[in-house]
């Protein structure tokens, strides 16, 4: 299967599993303290944020739209909220040292806020988007939210309404601010 053919619930699916995968590291490092530990907790929490700020983003841009028109509208209003409570726990884990005692409680409950997100999207929207769209439409939503994880956001702005048109109107100035961040600061960068 070609990049292009995945539909959109393979590739939710996918960043679902890669943050699963960032999230069982950083549980074995709870409690840790020597300096690459903490080191290593950072990059994984600057990792795991990028990505799922991305997906948020897209998501609520591209799919949850198309959630409330034709699935269910508090379906993606929950997603939503979800969303929200989630982004205010990034936001405090990228104002935190990873030396911060309250550190890994931070990072244990951004888990729990996302694996219950995945659970209850696996659970139910992922089937009635399979359910309720082509193949071809899944496959065209793919693509915009590739496109959208691009050049979206890097950093959680829980101020900023997880509504799809203020997320479009605001996201290329929030993702151009926060890519310049980024480079400056180094964030996001794998260290080899």
């Amino acid at each position: 299967m070609t990049e292009t053919q995945r539909d959109v619930v393979d590739l939710l699916s996918a960043d679902h599993r890669e943050f699963d995968r960032i999230f069982t590291e950083l549980e074995g490092l709870r409690g840790r303290s020597a300096p690459g530990d903490l080191e290593r907790k950072r990059e994984l929490v600057d990792e795991v944020t990028i990505g799922l700020v991305k997906h948020s983003v897209a998501e609520e841009t591209q799919v949850y739209p198309r959630v409330e028109k034709k699935i269910d509208k508090d379906e993606a209003e929950h997603s939503k909220e979800e969303h929200a409570e989630a982004e205010e726990t990034m936001k405090r884990l990228e104002r935190m040292d990873p030396g911060d005692p309250q550190f890994d409680d931070a990072v244990a409950e951004l888990i729990r806020e996302i694996r219950h997100h995945v659970e209850h999207e696996e659970g139910r929207m992922f089937t009635e988007l399979r359910a309720n769209f082509t193949h071809d439409e899944l496959v065209e939503m793919a693509g915009m939210v590739e496109t959208v994880k691009k050049l979206g956001p890097t950093r959680p702005h829980p101020m900023t309404p997880n509504d799809a048109g203020v997320r479009l109107a605001v996201g290329p100035v929030a993702s151009l601010l926060d890519h310049l961040r980024d480079a400056v600061s180094g964030r996001g960068k794998k260290s080899d």
